[in-house]
């Protein structure tokens, strides 16, 4: 009998959905629970450690932490394979290290407090021009950097895929954190700022194509 699966997150994309697309290619249904940003302070102190997403599992206590959550769901079909654990988790270690370093970059215009910044400081003009700076910097010089590193693992694992012959969860990881960036309204990032890597919109564009995951986005590339 297949797990009654709930996953609660805010309705985005954000870190839970990798989550869903291993959950979906896994062929496992479940109940996409979206929280309104109205309901959040209410919902917080309620969580295990007052953040998103969370799972349960036939209503077991609340799961946490997405990266447990990506490997799980990924385990229940084949998408996490035994033989390949050390190539996956390179390539989900080099995707981690490309969200890390474009993450000051977008979320200083959020909470520029956690960059030594004071509070308002991404409404003033010179925060205006710093998030400006910082991002358009990025695209043009760390960008086509990982995006190098993401084809060569590309070509070493048989042209198709980030870690095997197969997809997998890096994939799942992968493809909508560089898709991210096609779909338009990230503040001076140009949504065609892919279109100068054919290997990788190809990437992006099969992944998207996958059953189950066709028709899913709107806007970007692997869109209708």
């Amino acid at each position: 009998m297949a797990p009654s699966i709930k996953l609660t997150y805010f309705d985005i994309e954000g870190v839970a959905e990798p989550i869903r697309l291993a959950l979906i290619l896994s062929g496992l249904e479940f109940e996409d629970d979206r929280v309104v940003f109205k309901d959040w302070s209410a919902l917080k102190p309620t969580l295990p450690y007052g953040q998103l997403p969370i799972m349960t599992i036939d209503g077991s206590e609340m799961k946490t932490q997405s990266g447990a959550m990506l490997r799980w769901a990924g385990s229940q079909g084949k998408l996490y394979p035994s033989n390949k654990l050390y190539d996956i988790e390179e390539a989900i270690g080099l995707i981690g290290d490309a969200q890390k370093s474009w993450g000051p970059s977008l979320y200083i215009a959020m909470r520029p407090e956690n960059y030594g910044y004071p509070q308002g400081y991404n409404k003033s003009d010179e925060g205006i021009e710093r998030i400006k700076t910082m991002r358009q910097n990025w695209i043009a010089n760390e960008l086509p950097r990982y995006l190098k590193y993401i084809s060569d693992m590309i070509d070493k694992h048989g042209g198709k895929w980030i870690a095997g012959e197969e997809v997998t969860i890096a994939d799942c990881l992968a493809a909508p954190f560089l898709r991210r960036f096609t779909v338009g309204g990230i503040d001076h990032v140009d949504a065609n700022c892919l279109d100068g890597y054919p290997k990788i919109v190809e990437y992006i564009e099969r992944f998207c194509a996958l059953d189950g995951i066709k028709g899913r986005y709107k806007t970007g590339l692997g869109s209708n």
